[in-house]
Formats: structure tokens, sequence, C-alpha cells
């Protein structure tokens, strides 16, 4: 289904559950249901109806129909289903951060998504540095990739109180994945500040924006860990978000010159590049299927007896 490109379409899933005969899976009396009758059948059922949640497709009422018809009132997959009625209208604009049901190809269009998801400020300014040549079609970003930023006040105001003597870094990418698509970002980010030029924390007692502590005395039960103890990593703060088109070190270099225009203490502090190769896909991962033109690649031709340098192996005949 995902290579048809129909795992979201709801008619498709009541289109298979019509291919499942109505009747001879239905279990017969109090005893046939007791016994979990049918239980290959019932799973391919499940598994459908996993498939339509995890895809987010909420069932309607021909579906139950159908399910009812194909395996009875009782039966695991029509409790499903009518879970799935319950909870998923209600779960379905929880999303603070929704995305379209069909995202657009890698481009400046998900970069502008993957950063307004990720900034933790509403008021930062997303803006496209360097846009895209071609910015249309297959080859888009091929020639001169794009650069898309992301900024804000705050963010703007911790830079221009950054000591120049000190450097930045720039450090990513770091994957990021909308549904199934998956961007990487970098950060410009400083040292952790010295401890006699930081800032005392907040009274909880006398300020309404910081959030109270409460500070419980627990016993211990005989299974907790007496030795356990919470690393405390501290990490410098982040000036700007990127999402370009190409992770190497120009392009970078170029995000940084933009910046300095609205941030000149950037242009006096040394900027120092943290980049490391972006992961790639772990051996052995099932690809996701494609359909499409073109002729597929044919098979490698062996021996028969196998491996070069082995022997055919003669049966008892010979």
């Amino acid at each position: 289904m995902p290579a048809l490109g129909v795992e979201r379409s709801l008619g498709a899933y009541n289109a298979l559950l019509r291919l499942l005969p109505r009747g001879p899976w239905v279990p017969r009396g109090a005893v046939q249901r007791m016994l979990f009758p049918f239980p290959r059948q019932q799973e391919c059922g499940l598994r459908l109806l996993e498939q339509m949640e995890h895809y987010g497709v909420v069932p309607d009422a021909e579906t139950r129909f159908l399910l009812l018809g194909v395996f009875g009132p009782r039966s695991r997959p029509v409790r499903k289903v009518q879970r799935m009625l319950f909870w998923l209208p209600r779960f379905r604009h929880l999303d603070p951060h929704p995305l379209p049901p069909h995202l657009p190809r890698p481009g400046v269009e998900v970069a502008h998504l993957g950063l307004r998801r990720i900034a933790g400020d509403p008021s930062a300014a997303v803006t496209v540095i360097q846009a895209p040549v071609p910015d249309t079609g297959e080859d888009e970003g091929s020639v001169q990739p794009y650069i898309v930023s992301s900024q804000s006040p705050d963010q703007r105001e911790l830079l221009a109180r950054h000591d120049p003597s000190r450097p930045v870094f720039v450090e990513g990418p770091f994957p990021l994945w909308l549904r199934g698509t998956r961007l990487g970002y970098f950060v410009l980010r400083g040292d952790p500040l010295p401890p006699e030029l930081r800032e005392p924390p907040p009274d909880p007692e006398r300020s309404f924006y910081f959030p109270l502590e409460l500070e419980l005395e627990l016993e211990r039960g005989p299974w907790d860990r007496e030795g356990f103890e919470v690393d405390e990593v501290e990490e410098g703060p982040v000036f700007a978000l990127c999402v370009p088109g190409s992770g190497d070190r120009l392009t970078l270099a170029r995000w940084v010159s933009a910046l300095q225009e609205q941030n000149p203490t950037l242009g006096r502090a040394p900027v120092v590049f943290r980049l490391r190769d972006p992961p790639g896909d772990p051996p052995g991962d099932p690809q996701t299927p494609q359909l499409g033109p073109g002729t597929p690649p044919g098979a490698g031709l062996e021996p028969p007896g196998g491996k070069s340098g082995e022997e055919t192996p003669k049966t008892s005949g010979e």
C-alpha cells in the first residue's frame, strides 16, 4: 500500500475488507466464541486496523459494518475498531504542531515546517537566506543549495551579549523526522558560561513565572537502587538554527556570514565547525518499495557448484 500511495486512503482499507468472506468466520454458539476461533483470520483483520492506526486513518461506520459481517459482533477486530472510533477522533487534533496529510518534496517548504516544529519560541523568524537553483523540478537545489534559517529575538539578544573572545560552534547535522521525510538541521551554539558570569537562579517563592518545586522524602523499597545518580550535562545557549540543502562547510559558512548582518558580534567571534557525517541507513534495513518505470536489475549468475573454488556436491546417484 505505501508503494501505491494508498496507505492513508480509507476507501482502500474498506475495499480490502470487502474481499473477505462474510459468514464462514463468524463463531456459532457460546462455546465456539470462548475457544477463540479462526485466530489467523482475526489476526489479519487486526493487522489491517493497526496499519490504519499507524497512518492516522480514522475508520467509519462502513468499516465497522464490514468487520461485523466478517468476524462477528464479539471478535477482536470489532472490539478494536470500536476503540479506534472512540479515541482517534479525540486524539486527531491534539498535536500542537500539525503537519499536512501529504508533505511536499524535500525542499524549502519542508525546511520551513521543520524549523517551525523545533523552534521553541513562537516569535522566531524563519527566513530563506539562499534560494535554491533551480527552484523547481527533480533537480531542485542541485546547482545552488537552499539555506533556511531560524532565529528568535531572545536568541539575537543572547548572541549580542556573547563575549567576542569566546568561540561559537556550528554543530550538526542532527536528524529530524517529519512523517517519512528525514531532515538534517544545524545549530549555532556557544560554550556554557563560567559560574561567575551566570545569572542567579530565580527564587521559586518570589517568581510567578518559575515553577514551584515540591520536595518529598519518599521511602525506598527493597528493589530501589541506593547508588543511582543522574549526571547533569550542561549545554551552551543556542543562537540560531538552520536547515540547508547541503551540509558542507561552504554552505554553512554562507549561513554564518548572512547572520552577521543582524548580529554584529558574530563577525568578531571565532567560529568553529563541529561537523559529523550524517548517519546512513543501517545495514539490512528494508527499503520502502517504489513503483515506477525502468528495468529491474538482473540476478547475478553463479556456477552450478556455488561459489568459485568449491566443489559441486555429488548426489548418491552419481
